[in-house]
């Protein structure tokens, strides 16, 4: 009431300065009081500050209150074609008793509900819920159902009182009400008002429809519509697998920026919009998506919304949308738009069939290859070659190991030549450990001399290490997330490589009827890993510090609980990596007769020694000692510092200690 107040005081003293300004103006008397001129201006400047004060509170909150107005119109009856929360019932009973029309192809079926006109219903026939194949996954599924998610396509008018098709609405089939690859269909509905809304559907041999909208008009007056298509989930979905390896949720390639919003991200922030030219927009699984590409070209406003449960025995409501271009449709004539509509498997061959067909980018990207991108897409592509070449996944990931440790090769065979140097020094170790056992400074800096001396690098067996890593994450980012390697078998008991293997150590690997719990699900492979891992331990130098050999000791077991959770096929692939690596570093080893004892039988004495030494002497850091060093000489060394004339074959290098930087003067 007092902003209505304030505006209507505004108006009455615009008009009564306007009136005064125009009888000032108007007034021909030349003996005029002088206080005339100072009113004059009085009133002029007035004015100017009333019709400032005009524009800002009134025309300009106006104009943006019926901006709002507008836009919250088209999301509110975007919203409003959704049907609310439903009791739950069995999903075969709520699509028996809609009216529907049928669609399959090789790959996929389901059927259209012509209430509301929705996809709603789709199954793929390539893909099961096990292993045992005996029920199809399901991708799209009716309001109703315990786990809803459906795509909707419409239009908004500008006019509220335009009637437009909504959840609700009875759709009628013209000819064809069957569809299929050759056969379109296409449904039809008038609002009484004139307008005529027709919808053909097209589905092609996988899991692509095209749905081309048209509206007639023969009201006998021009109206506004915008196009909009809509993929709502009720709910988490069945397989959420909530994991930090993959998305799962609303997903979107808008402008040239991916969007990846997880379902608790948008609890955070409800509502949020982005303006693009190209782009498509969906939710996504591990290994499914339901995704909308409009037309490309034509700015289209997409949107990530979430819905609070409106009962406390409701489910919240995720959703993306996507709102086009206005289309002013004269009387007489007609306007449409096209939406794209993929609801399936993301197999990344598909994928990149479906962006050059739809002419959209970055399709692929629906698969979550992670932040290793330029290793996962090689990794993914030489996987699915060498399983083009034997026809096995397992196999294929053998293949691949080969080739990682082919392409390591010189890396690894510096990393073992020198552990295999340090093995040959430990006699000169533990005699520096006996001599040296009660001062840690002058033991520490007389190994860094014995290891430039014989020219060892201890450092250089963590550079393998450090290369693996990202190899490792791009692997299992590759099998894990790519639909590919989803229920792949190997042999024997691996059935699926993209799970973990389902034998366990504790009840002797099946013999003992009993299922542990699943921490202790440590199966075959685990354990086959386990052993290489302990190989490899045993051919390692020993370490010079008591709290680096313990967790050198525990690191294998601890390796081994870890991994046991992760996908069979990564274990497969770190088990024969460990076992290539185990035998190169033993042929390198023997080369330069250093002797290999993997259980500890034959070791040598000053092996155990120097064990024993390690674990009652100091704690001693060599190799960071050496780091510090390099560092040192890197940062302060001069120009010829290092260009000294060689010394005597065995005699150490005089190593000088960093020069003070001088102080600039002020």
């Amino acid at each position: 009431m007092m902003q209505g107040q304030i505006i209507s005081d505004l108006k009455r003293w615009k008009n009564a300065i306007t009136q005064g300004m125009v009888a000032a103006m108007l007034n021909k008397d030349p003996e005029y009081h002088p206080g005339d001129i100072r009113n004059l201006i009085l009133f002029m400047v007035l004015s100017v500050a009333l019709w400032v004060a005009f524009d800002h509170f009134v025309l300009s909150p106006q104009s943006e209150a019926l901006r709002a107005s507008q836009q919250a119109k088209e999301e509110a009856t975007i919203e409003a074609v959704q049907t609310g929360n439903l009791p739950e019932r069995p999903r075969s009973d709520v699509v028996r008793e809609a009216k529907r029309i049928t669609f399959e192809n090789p790959h996929a079926s389901g059927s259209i509900n012509l209430t509301g006109g929705r996809i709603d219903d789709l199954l793929l026939k390539d893909y099961f819920r096990t292993v045992g194949r005996e029920e199809n996954v399901v991708v799209l599924s009716p309001a109703g159902t315990p786990y809803p998610r459906y795509g909707e396509f419409g239009w908004v008018a500008q006019d509220q009182n335009i009637k437009v098709p909504d959840s609700k609405s009875q759709w009628s089939v013209v000819g064809n009400d069957e569809l299929s690859p050759e056969s379109p269909v296409t449904l039809r509905w008038s609002n009484g008002q004139g307008l005529v809304f027709e919808k053909t559907i097209s589905l092609d041999e996988y899991y692509g429809f095209t749905i081309d909208q048209n509206v007639q008009n023969n009201s006998g007056r021009s109206v506004t519509l915008y196009p909009f298509a809509l993929v709502t989930e009720h709910g988490l979905p069945e397989e959420y697998f909530n994991r930090w390896i993959i998305h799962e949720g609303p997903i979107g390639y808008l402008g040239e920026e991916l969007y990846e919003r997880k379902y608790k991200n948008l609890e955070e922030r409800p509502r949020e919009q982005i303006s693009a030219e190209q782009g498509w927009i969906g939710i996504t699984e591990k290994y499914w998506l339901t995704a909308l590409v409009p037309g490309q070209r034509e700015t289209t406003n997409f949107r990530f919304a979430y819905t609070p449960p409106p009962t406390p025995i409701a489910k919240e409501r995720y959703q993306t949308d996507m709102l086009g271009a206005q289309r002013v449709i004269l009387p007489g004539e007609q306007a449409g738009a096209t939406t794209h509509f993929f609801a399936g498997a993301k197999k990344v061959k598909l994928l990149e069939e479906y962006e050059q067909k739809w002419n959209v980018p970055h399709f692929d990207l629906a698969v979550d290859f992670g932040i290793f991108y330029f290793l996962t897409r090689p990794f993914f592509w030489c996987l699915n070659l060498f399983y083009g070449w034997v026809g096995n996944f397992g196999i294929a990931i053998i293949m691949f190991t080969v080739v990682l440790r082919i392409a390591v090769f010189p890396l690894a065979n510096t990393s073992y030549r020198s552990f295999a140097k340090l093995r040959q020094v430990s006699p000169q170790m533990y005699e520096l450990r006996e001599k040296y056992k009660d001062d840690k400074a002058k033991l520490q800096q007389e190994l860094v001399k014995l290891y430039q001396e014989e020219k060892v690098n201890p450092m250089a067996g963590c550079l393998p290490i450090l290369v693996q890593i990202p190899i490792f994450f791009a692997l299992f980012k590759v099998l894990s997330n790519t639909i590919e390697m989803r229920h792949a078998p190997f042999f024997g008991h691996i059935q699926d490589l993209s799970v973990p293997d389902p034998t366990s150590l504790f009840n002797l690997f099946g013999l003992i009827p009993w299922d542990p719990p699943s921490f202790l699900m440590i199966g075959i492979w685990p354990c086959l890993m386990l052993i290489t891992m302990i190989f490899q331990r045993a051919m390692s130098p020993p370490p010079q510090d008591k709290t680096q050999a313990m967790i050198i000791n525990v690191m294998p077991y601890l390796m081994c609980f870890i991994l046991a959770g992760f996908a069979s096929g990564l274990v497969i692939y770190w088990t024969f990596s460990n076992l290539l690596a185990v035998i190169q570093q033993y042929v390198i080893m023997r080369s330069m007769n250093v002797p290999v004892h993997f259980f500890g039988i034959g070791r040598e004495e000053a092996e155990e020694k120097l064990e024993e030494a390690v674990k009652e002497g100091p704690a001693v850091h060599p190799q960071a000692k050496m780091i510090e060093d390099e560092v040192e000489d890197a940062l302060f060394s001069k120009p010829g510092d290092n260009d000294a004339p060689p010394t005597e074959e065995g005699a150490p290098k005089k190593v000088s200690k960093p020069k003070p930087k001088k102080k600039k003067k002020k």
